[in-house]
């Protein structure tokens, strides 16, 4: 009181009166009625420092480096801001009101006490207090350098000023709002929480190098499937190798047989061992097995076998020795996979709006039958980390650990509703609205697969339409055979997807949608609400004839007045009557050219992969405008295709033709004296007729026939 009022209750409690008082009231509770104080029950380790516990800071010992940037909010409590500092970090001594102990602070509460936030007097609410520096118990006074508590902020927070010290009446973690919490504050206690969307499950797989990889669950079986042909082949090859040196080492290592000796009846008859039978037999068993009774055939019978049982065990040893070898040396390396399950939560307790992501490592069916969208719960033990800033998505992350538990909560329907918006598949027109802010970012749709763009590459694209002739873009982030997707993803197929990201890119000429690595894609969907819309727009294609063919028409136009030119996809190419003759033949280009695509009646060659523009071609002002060139040319409509021409022959030329009456050598042909006084149309058809000449002749001589 003292130190927290100095003007106020100075020299009135810390006499010598009030001191020796003190001192017999301890002496009373701790030795005549044993009721050890928390901070003493902790140290000789007869309780958890996890428990709530109420301390003062009572001194400073240490204030670490100075932060190396701001907290983001200067509020004037510990429910808002955030702050990094520089190790080491700050060093306090706490009080029970009995007992001292000293606390290392974790950075953002070494921040708040360099803000000022955090001082001499101040009482704090703890939870999940970790005790470091001895694993021996001790007595407070008997206490070494090294033992203090570990405090994080996100455990933390200020306490009233008369709150009694010690342990909290109420030992479980105390309810915190999500969005006080910081992504390096440290364990949280206790958050109440709304499921706004649950994705997939992922699987995670940490590479020999130290890189992660995420997959969907159909590229993991791909992988799976995958990397056990590569392990069963090295397998076959080993044991392939093993077996071809046991065979030579057999080979080498057997003694060579006697050559076979002459034997009597009553010899063949006194073998009676196996082993004096296969040495007898050698190697032409034909000899003396006709002459050998049964009883001596069984046992001959039953000592090979032994031996092949025999070298089949140490064949089997020598190979489950070398792979194990293989194992410990890496060649063929097991995968570390781990699911994970991804969920997008918001607090119940802050304004509506914020979205958090929640990740649960491997989730049990019990829990995953549990959580369910539209549900509010109450969480204990996660932990905070820093995330990739997603539209309409936090920094602060959340992920659950072993001794994480979920308690379900119940929620009026009008409180949930302005909270919570359950899946809808959503209208092509309204991805056009500007104005459209889904939940979480994200839109569930269903169409119709006009074309698929650069489907073997590394960010394929596919267009879809509605019932109403609506186009909608999807870009991908992973080619479609890296996430198992390239017999899904095809032309001509009704198709509906989960969890795709609005951006609030260009709606020019199409609204335009992206598919991360939480996006599903499916022909056959689970969720009632797209199974709904896919029957709907199935219906809708039914009564109309042609669809694709005029979907195809309608884009490729809605394309084209927007000034791309450059489209892959042989599927938008215009049907023309000038162009219906060539529909199915294909234009062989080379080089990076592909198919040509048919634009406007001309054909224009497309390169699959253009050379990206360097920086100084950019500066270079005559790149610059035979750029500007070819765009203005690329938006210049072609020319409409013109009528066939007709041929204009000469009258002499469709008259009857007569052959010649009489038959004449190369020899007697020779250059004709043209009279002047003769007409053009008489010199055209002289000529004519001396040029048939001329053919009848070459034709009499190939056949050795006469002209008639």
């Amino acid at each position: 009181m003292e130190k927290s009022f100095p003007e106020t209750v100075g020299g009135l409690c810390l006499t010598p009166e009030q001191v020796l008082l003190q001192l017999k009231y301890r002496y009373d509770v701790e030795v005549d009625h044993s009721r050890r104080p928390a901070l003493r029950k902790i140290m000789e380790k007869d309780d958890t420092s996890a428990k709530t516990l109420i301390l003062c800071v009572c001194e400073i010992v240490s204030r670490g480096h100075s932060p190396n940037r701001r907290i983001s909010s200067d509020t004037k409590n510990l429910q808002s801001g955030d702050a990094k500092v520089d190790a080491p970090s700050a060093v306090v001594w706490l009080t029970d009101g009995w007992y001292a102990i000293k606390a290392q602070l974790d950075d953002p509460l070494t921040a708040m006490l360099h803000k000022g936030r955090l001082a001499v007097g101040d009482k704090l609410i703890i939870h999940g207090a970790q005790l470091v520096g001895s694993q021996d118990a001790c007595s407070p006074l008997e206490a070494p350098e090294s033992l203090m508590l570990k405090i994080c902020a996100n455990s933390s927070r200020p306490a009233r000023w008369d709150a009694k010290l010690g342990f909290h009446r109420d030992p479980r973690p105390f309810l915190l709002p999500v969005s006080s919490l910081y992504s390096n504050g440290g364990p949280v206690g206790c958050v109440d929480i709304i499921i706004l969307r649950s994705y997939p499950i992922q699987w995670m797989e940490r590479k020999p190098d130290g890189g992660v990889v995420f997959r969907s669950v159909r590229a993991e079986e791909k992988e799976a499937r995958r990397h056990n042909n590569h392990k069963q082949k090295a397998m076959e090859t080993l044991f392939t190798k093993i077996q071809s040196e046991f065979e030579k080492e057999d080979k080498g290592n057997n003694k060579p047989q006697r050559r076979r000796q002459t034997r009597s009846r009553q010899n063949i008859a006194s073998l009676q061992d196996g082993e004096e039978l296969y040495e007898a037999v050698g190697d032409d068993p034909a000899y003396l097995e006709a002459h050998l009774s049964i009883q001596q055939l069984e046992t001959l019978h039953t000592y090979r076998r032994s031996l092949v049982e025999k070298q089949q065990a140490e064949l089997q040893d020598r190979y489950r020795r070398a792979l194990e070898a293989e194992d410990n040396e890496g060649s063929c390396l097991k995968r570390d996979v781990t699911p994970v399950w991804r969920l997008c939560i918001t607090d119940s307790m802050g304004q509506p709006g914020s979205v958090y992501q929640l990740s649960l490592w491997r989730p049990t069916s019990d829990l995953q039958s549990l959580l369910k969208e539209g549900r509010r719960y109450k969480v204990y033990n996660l932990t905070t980390s820093d995330g990739k800033k997603r539209s309409s998505v936090e920094s602060v992350q959340l992920t659950g650990t072993k001794k994480t538990q979920f308690e379900d909560l119940q929620g009026s329907q009008e409180w949930l509703s302005a909270r919570f918006q359950p899946r809808v598949s959503t209208n092509f027109m309204t991805l056009q609205n500007p104005e459209f802010q889904p939940l979480c970012g994200e839109v569930d749709l269903s169409g119709y697969v006009i074309s698929v763009i650069d489907g073997q590459g590394s960010s394929p694209a596919l267009y879809l339409a509605d019932g109403n002739l609506n186009f909608v873009k999807v870009r991908c982030f992973s080619s479609l055979s890296q996430s198992g997707l390239e017999d899904v993803v095809r032309p001509n197929v009704l198709l509906a997807l989960s969890n795709l990201q609005l951006r609030g890119q260009s709606m020019h000429p199409t609204p335009v949608v992206y598919a991360g690595d939480l996006t599903v894609f499916s022909t056959n969907p689970k969720e009632a609400h797209l199974q709904e819309s896919l029957s709907q727009l199935k219906t809708m294609l039914q009564r109309h004839e042609n669809f694709s063919l005029s979907a195809e028409e309608k884009l490729s136009h809605l394309i084209r007045s927007d000034g791309l030119s450059s489209i892959t996809s042989p599927a938008l190419q215009p049907q023309t009557p000038a162009s219906a003759t060539d529909k199915g033949q294909e234009t062989k280009t080379s080089g990076t050219f592909q198919k040509p695509v048919r634009s406007l009646g001309s054909f224009t060659p497309v390169s699959r992969n253009p050379p990206a523009a360097t920086s100084s071609a950019e500066k270079d002002p005559r790149s610059l405008k035979r750029r500007r060139a070819l765009d203005y040319l690329s938006r210049i409509p072609s020319p409409p295709p013109l009528s066939h021409l007709g041929s204009v022959g000469s009258p002499c030329v469709n008259k009857t033709f007569n052959p010649p009456r009489r038959s004449a050598t190369p020899s007697t042909l020779k250059t004709v004296q043209t009279p002047a006084h003769k007409s053009t149309d008489s010199l055209i058809e002289d000529e004519w007729v001396h040029d048939e000449e001329l053919a009848m002749i070459d034709t009499q001589a190939l056949h050795g026939g006469d002209l008639l």
